[in-house]
C-alpha cells in the first residue's frame, strides 16, 4: 500500500518538474535570443583551410609568403602545406 503511494508521489513529481522545465524554455524563447558577448581583446581568426574561427592565441601560426595564415589544427595546417 505504502509503495503505491510513493510511485504515484514520485511520477507526479516528475509530471510537474517536465512541466516546469518546457514552461521555463518558452518564456526563455519568447524573450529573443541571448547575445553572446566575447571579450574585447579576444580576436579571431579564419583558418584558410576548413574556415573556421579560432581565437589568435590558439591558432597554429604559419609564415609563408610574407603572411601569417592561423589554423584550427594540424591537419588543416598539412592540408595548407600540400595545396600550397
Amino acid at each position: 500500500m505504502l509503495g503505491g503511494w510513493l510511485v504515484r508521489l514520485l511520477i507526479a513529481v516528475l509530471i510537474i518538474r517536465a512541466i516546469w522545465s518546457l514552461v521555463a524554455s518558452l518564456v526563455s524563447g519568447a524573450s529573443g535570443p541571448r547575445q553572446v558577448r566575447r571579450p574585447r581583446n579576444m580576436q579571431l581568426v579564419r583558418d584558410p583551410v576548413c574556415g573556421t574561427y579560432i581565437q589568435q592565441s590558439r591558432a597554429l601560426e604559419v609564415h609563408a609568403r610574407g603572411k601569417t595564415h592561423y589554423f584550427c589544427s594540424e591537419d588543416c595546417r598539412r592540408k595548407f602545406g600540400r595545396r600550397a
